[in-house]
């Protein structure tokens, strides 16, 4: 049964933040800031994967009775490792990214989930969903920004190289 609300937990999350208007602004604009290198389907996927997460880990901490700093103290380390290795481009995208959280779909229902849970385990408060929401989309984005950096490089190094062979022919 645990496993059940937390898969529906991700699947609610993930849904919730496709639907939110604010997403699908945010992918416009980083589609064309981007000149189309990081686009909005991507972004959009990237973010609701993110959120899904963070809600099924935000239950999970519910449901197994484990302490806030647990949850959220590790994803911060992370985060800021991961922001030291980005470039300004992505970190900038990546921290926006939460703000789509915080918005008018996603929010009732992450509570609505946090109060329906948290009565039913007998918990007094059901902190922690909301937050490691947050959280979550930042990593995604952020580590979808390195993979995407890796791409752009190697692309880069490849015509480079084909530059150089096409420049051997030539001579």
């Amino acid at each position: 049964g645990i496993l059940v609300v937390i898969l529906f937990a991700f699947i609610m999350g993930y849904g919730a933040t496709l639907a939110e208007p604010a997403l699908n602004a945010l992918g416009v604009t980083v589609e064309e800031l981007t000149a189309g290198t990081f686009k909005k389907p991507l972004l959009m996927q990237a973010v609701a994967v993110g959120v899904g997460g963070g809600i099924a880990l935000g239950v999970t901490k519910i449901v197994l009775a484990i302490p806030l700093a647990w949850i959220l103290l590790p994803p911060y380390v992370i985060l800021l490792l991961v922001t030291k290795l980005s470039t300004e481009e992505f970190v900038n995208i990546g921290w926006d990214s939460a703000g789509v959280t915080t918005g008018p779909i996603t929010v009732p229902l992450v509570l609505a989930l946090g109060l329906g849970i948290g009565t039913q385990v007998g918990v007094v408060e059901g902190f922690g969903i909301l937050a490691s929401a947050s959280v979550c989309p930042i990593l995604s984005v952020l580590l979808l920004g390195l993979h995407i950096n890796r791409k752009r490089k190697a692309a880069l190094v490849g015509e480079s190289m084909n530059d150089e062979e096409t420049g051997k022919d030539q001579a």
